[in-house]
């Protein structure tokens, strides 16, 4: 990104902040120059982890854009390509991980039409994706249409991943029912190879959403690592509302304990079993009847924002498991 974009960034959240709160764009655009450059704080950054009322000392606790950059370089430093591949493309990880995912897919490319067809046979609604997508973009959750030839043709043609829908506990169905609510956990290795989980959020769709994606609307709520309980309101990305209810529903978040949650972690260790050359990965999860289930693996970048929302900055646990101190900010 050029410096003249991401100064319109700061400015454009300088001008969102100044009214929704009030007070003086200038000072917040300073103030955001100033943590862009000190702890690598992008726009997002300041806005989201609410660097607005905090110290110059307690931002040196966060995880931001800069910061994350390094650690990914850092921690994956090793990373090989396969390992890599597995991770950045839905197919390729699919194939990887079929055993952890609890449902059935199918790559158009690979299958033939007889083979596409059965698989329409057994599920009559399904979700297709591009295989290269990010933030929950070309994601839709569609119905068998009556020219499956054509339909086959499409999915070819873009490369299409089709997955059977997830049924999801109905726990976090009472939470929202229009998508699947899915957990994050950034998970890194330490000096001597363990796995450690860095912070984990629930992410949870708007109202009528397809997808969780905190990027598409949704809004994330940060989780207790210990128990597996929402410890605190959720955010989106573009206000500075806390959400303790969530929008669609209403339903009250804190305090919410996720079914399977010790199953869940060790699913975690699992995944980072199958990528050892990877020292940092953000894994999606899903909660069904039956017990979690793998949706995604995330490498390079994988969202330090919403592993945050706790108010306790990951930075920290980051450079533990480099072997390294923070580094020191004076107020």
């Amino acid at each position: 990104m050029s410096r003249w974009n991401a100064a319109k960034k700061l400015w454009a959240v300088s001008r969102s902040l100044h009214e929704q709160r009030g007070g003086s764009v200038w000072k917040y655009f300073w103030d955001a120059v100033h943590c862009s450059r000190r702890h690598g704080a992008s726009a997002e950054n300041y806005l989201v982890l609410r660097f607005y009322e905090l110290s110059d000392r307690q931002r040196g606790e966060y995880l931001t854009s800069g910061r994350s950059k390094a650690a990914d370089s850092a921690l994956n430093r090793k990373a090989e390509n396969e390992d890599i591949r597995k991770l950045g493309r839905k197919e390729l990880f699919d194939r990887a991980f079929s055993e952890l995912l609890r449902r059935e897919f199918l790559y158009a490319p690979d299958c033939s039409f007889a083979e596409f067809t059965a698989f329409l046979d057994r599920h009559e609604e399904c979700i297709i994706k591009p295989v290269a997508g990010t933030m929950g973009k070309g994601i839709e959750k569609r119905r068998c249409p009556e020219n499956r030839e054509k339909f086959y043709e499409r999915c070819c043609r873009e490369k299409l991943l089709l997955e059977e829908v997830i049924v999801q506990h109905p726990a976090l169905n009472e939470i929202n029912p229009s998508c699947v609510n899915s957990v994050r956990v950034n998970a890194a290795r330490g000096a001597r190879g363990e796995v450690c989980l860095i912070g984990a959020c629930l992410k949870c769709g708007g109202k009528g959403a397809v997808t969780d994606n905190f990027h598409s609307g949704g809004v994330a709520y940060p989780l207790d690592l210990e128990n597996g309980r929402v410890s605190g309101p959720g955010r989106n990305n573009t206000d500075i509302r806390e959400y303790t209810r969530h929008p669609a529903t209403g339903y009250f978040m804190p305090g919410f304990a996720l079914p399977f949650w010790e199953e869940l972690k060790a699913l975690v260790c699992q995944g980072m079993e199958r990528v050892p050359s990877l020292g940092y990965v953000g894994w999606d999860i899903a909660l069904t009847p039956e017990g979690p289930a793998l949706i995604e693996g995330n490498v390079h970048w994988p969202g330090g924002n919403i592993i945050q929302f706790d108010r306790v900055g990951k930075y920290p646990l980051i450079l533990s498991c480099l072997g390294e101190k923070n580094e020191k900010h004076t107020d």
